[in-house]
């Protein structure tokens, strides 16, 4: 992360604290190794749409986007 991804990434959780009602507590560090999901990981919604849309919904996730969000959070 250079110093201009760090600036906007930190006015970025500045702008939405008012959203939320207080201050973010998520940290914005400096981006560590990343592994790339094993193939059968990629593109799950697309290879398995019927167990990832029970899943979305069994899980709560969109629900509990649209509440924090707004009507059309959450929408795939």
């Amino acid at each position: 992360m250079n110093d201009a991804q760090r600036r906007l990434a930190e006015a970025s959780k500045q702008a939405l604290e008012p959203r939320f009602g207080g201050k973010i507590a998520t940290d914005v560090l400096p981006a560590s190794t990343f592994y790339t999901a094993e193939d059968y990981h990629q593109d799950y919604y697309k290879k398995n749409p019927v167990r990832y849309h029970f899943y979305r919904f069994n899980c709560g996730r969109d629900q509990r986007l649209r509440a924090v969000w707004g009507d059309g959070a959450g929408s795939h």
